[in-house]
């Protein structure tokens, strides 16, 4: 049981490694009643702060099925606060992790090994409750599973679980199998590695399909970066994936580990998505979120080209969650550490190909999300959010049909005299969620800390300036800015000081020019986006105070764009001759590897044609 794609594949490898290992092995053995756990990534999860527990389901002295539930922790006692810390340069910079072990027998945790796990992490309560509670979660699917046997029969449990892989697995061969045999590529870029270092980082991904197989070829992608906090594991690329077959190519299959019997997948030895035994992986689950659109975009194209499953294509997420985690200890002198998963949750989603993009769309890993409560959050730790449900204007994609709205947030730090914050992601001077067929990525984002701050005295003062959006932030409180990128080391936050940042907008689907001007003029009355990009980039002419739309002037300003980008234009021949002598400065390029880097693959067959 887990909130989010990713668990649903990987949380079977922990199990695998039980029954390979344990179940013959009188020292450990598999019996009713035990519950192992793992928190290693190399056995399942996708860093340390992914946490499974999981227990055999017997039916007499028949082991049937097992129970795992993951929760992702706030905190893993690691250099840094928040379970994947951006200045980590190996995995043991990365706090707790835990290969597969028995941490309870019948049905008890043993509390010698409760806290240990207790000893190892900043916030002990915390961590103890999840175990308890990923521990009766795993009972209570036990007990479920236990009784329908009861009233069903062991055959008929076992048969319907093996049915659903089996039917689910037949299910996406045949959506494979309808869609156009080709080679799909697709490249973005990072550039970030780690704590406040940048540097250029390549993604490549090449889709080749045939009948009703696929291989998922990640050659071309950059090597792993050295001493840094970015690499991560095939499995967890793998699992990645899952994330856009279960929310979008099989969003009508039953989700199981089924779907991928049609998939292959590439990972070249030495890659970024290969990462040496002693990497840093805690943020490569950013990673990974981050290069998904390469995947989303390689495989809507070939569904573009699909005409029973064109009505489905729609644009990326725009990449990874962004969160901010603080810790500390609070008024009471208790010790904690958490984040305000509003602001993770609080992603837009993608265009379609016919409509506006879902705003504040949910959580990339689940399509789902919480928005939790501001008081919720404020009883628990000693921040107060200013404001956490606005829009910000201009942070989506624009297109024929814009990408959904995100939020921006800020918090002040309130009862305590000091705190710890660090800023995890990955989005910086450009993103990296592509808009499809001409629709503009979302806006980059970054972290700012106002310390020594003015708002105490607006709110003291001049209430009508206590700022509401990001706007407002920055027009009305005065102060120390400290802007960070959005994958930066901890900052420590006193008393007053104020954390801001954004979540990501989706990325937008189709031409600008396109857009009905009526609905550019929703979104300026919505705050939506401002006029400059009304006119500058949607080419709409209207009076402001009416937002009456001037038809005739704007036609004309649209047909202009297009004589003027045909003038710009010129042979794609040309326009490769001409890009491929650019570079970047070598001081960007440091973890690039060789410039211009690996080749992409070539075509696997002959009769498929490529599309980049």
């Amino acid at each position: 049981m887990t909130g989010t794609h990713l668990h649903l594949i990987n949380g079977v490898l922990a199990i695998k490694y039980a029954m390979r290992y344990f179940k013959d092995n009188p020292l450990v053995g598999i019996r009713p009643g035990d519950i192992f756990f793992t928190n290693d990534a190399t056995y399942g999860g996708m860093h340390n702060a992914d946490m499974i527990n999981y227990m055999p389901i017997f039916h007499g002295d028949e082991l049937v099925a097992w129970a795992a539930t993951a929760t992702h922790e706030i905190d893993t006692g690691a250099r840094e606060p928040g379970g994947h810390p951006p200045s980590a340069q190996s995995r043991y910079d990365e706090g707790m992790r835990i290969c597969p072990i028995k941490i309870g027998e019948n049905y008890t945790l043993r509390q010698d090994l409760v806290e240990m796990m207790e000893n190892f992490v900043r916030d002990p309560r915390q961590q103890t409750l999840d175990n308890k509670a990923r521990t009766a979660a795993c009972y209570i699917m036990e007990r479920r599973v236990r009784e329908v046997i009861e009233k069903k029969g062991v055959e008929l449990v076992i048969g319907v679980m093996r049915r659903t892989i089996e039917e689910t697995a037949e299910a996406a061969r045949k959506r494979i199998a309808s869609l156009n045999d080709g080679t799909y590529r697709e490249l973005t870029f990072v550039d970030f590695v780690s704590n406040d270092r940048y540097g250029l980082m390549k993604c490549a991904v090449n889709v080749h399909k045939v009948g009703d197989r696929v291989i998922v070829d990640f050659t071309g992608t950059g090597p792993r970066a050295l001493f840094a906090n970015f690499n991560t594991l095939p499995h967890c690329m793998v699992a990645q994936t899952a994330c856009y077959l279960y929310q979008f190519l099989f969003w009508d299959l039953k989700q199981s580990n089924g779907a991928f019997a049609p998939f292959e997948y590439i990972f070249p030895e030495g890659c970024i998505l290969n990462a040496d035994p002693d990497d840093a992986i805690g943020l490569g689950v950013a990673t990974i979120a981050n290069f998904s659109s390469t995947v989303h975009n390689a495989f809507e194209k070939m569904l573009m080209g699909s005409p029973e499953q064109r009505e489905y294509v729609l644009a990326t997420w725009p990449g990874t969650s962004h969160s901010m985690p603080i810790a500390g200890v609070n008024k009471y002198g208790l010790p904690y550490a958490g984040w305000d998963q509003g602001l993770p949750n609080g992603v837009g989603m993608g265009a379609k190909h016919d409509g506006d993009g879902n705003d504040v769309g949910g959580f990339i890993w689940c399509s789902v999300g919480e928005f939790i409560d501001s008081e919720l959050y404020e009883a628990q730790y000693p921040v107060v959010p200013i404001f956490r449900s606005r829009y910000w204007k201009d942070g989506h994609g624009f297109g024929k049909y814009r990408g959904g709205r995100a939020i921006g947030a800020a918090w002040v730090v309130h009862g305590v005299p000091m705190a710890y914050s660090v800023s995890l992601s990955g989005f910086c001077k450009f993103p990296v969620g592509r808009g499809l067929f001409g629709g503009y990525m979302p806006t980059p984002l970054v972290t700012v800390y106002l310390k020594k701050n003015n708002l105490k005295q607006i709110v003291q003062e001049a209430p009508e300036k206590i700022p509401y959006d990001a706007e407002s932030l920055f027009a009305n409180v005065e102060g120390e800015r400290i802007v960070k990128h959005t994958a930066s080391s901890m900052v420590v936050v006193e008393e007053g000081d104020i954390i801001f940042s954004l979540a990501q907008g989706g990325p937008g689907y189709g031409d600008a020019i396109e857009r009905d001007p009526k609905a550019v003029m929703k979104d300026l009355e919505d705050e939506c986006i401002s006029d400059w990009t009304a006119q500058q980039v949607y080419k709409v002419v209207y009076d402001a105070r009416t937002f009456t739309v001037d038809e005739a002037r704007t036609a004309e300003l649209r047909a202009a764009e297009l004589e003027d980008r045909k003038r710009r234009g010129k042979p794609f021949k040309e326009f490769v001759a001409e890009w491929s002598q650019q570079k970047p400065k070598d001081e960007i390029i440091p973890d690039y590897g060789p410039w211009p880097g690996k080749p992409m693959a070539v075509a696997k067959f002959r009769e498929t044609v490529a599309v980049s």
